[in-house]
């Protein structure tokens, strides 16, 4: 079949689809609607899918950014582990939270869990300073406030470890 066959019976073909069409006034009527119907799906498809790419690249730059500030907070909170630890033992002065931390307090909302352990570890190191008294004078008082200081610092300590387990988990993580 040569090229001039095909379309002179795709040239007839489509002359007696717009004869048929043309002889039933109420059929135009009706590809308009179904066309229309076609054209809403497609354009409601097509922001459906577009909405949930741009929500796939939110969440995977959510989690790159929380493995960033995951990755600079496993070493300050693995140093200042030992310090904790040493307070703990010694019942010594205990140091303040690492500025790094401090600095940071306003974005631990991206590390989810990890970041909640971490604000848990400094609110309660701020309870134990606040709660450190001048002087006791009476032993059986200050052999209470040290075993409520110890179990203060334990809990930190705890916060602190789980805290590192956490960013470390989360450093981990794979992102597409």
């Amino acid at each position: 079949m040569n090229w001039n066959d095909s379309i002179a019976s795709t040239a007839g073909s489509w002359s007696a689809t717009l004869h048929w069409l043309e002889a039933h006034p109420g059929t135009a009527t009706w590809l308009e609607a179904v066309g229309s119907i076609a054209a809403i799906l497609f354009v409601y498809l097509l922001v459906l899918f577009q909405g949930r790419r741009a929500n796939s690249h939110q969440n995977t730059d959510r989690i790159r950014r929380a493995q960033g500030l995951a990755l600079l907070l496993i070493p300050v909170l693995i140093a200042f582990k030992p310090k904790l630890e040493a307070a703990l033992v010694r019942e010594s002065k205990l140091p303040p939270p690492p500025d790094e931390v401090m600095h940071l307090l306003d974005q631990f909302y991206i590390l989810g869990v990890a970041g909640g352990l971490i604000l848990q570890m400094v609110a309660t190191l701020h309870a134990h300073q606040r709660a450190e008294p001048a002087a006791i004078e009476n032993e059986g008082a200050r052999s209470a406030y040290n075993a409520m200081a110890k179990q203060r610092l334990d809990s930190a300590l705890g916060y602190c470890e789980d805290a590192i387990d956490a960013l470390m988990k989360l450093a981990r993580a794979r992102t597409v």
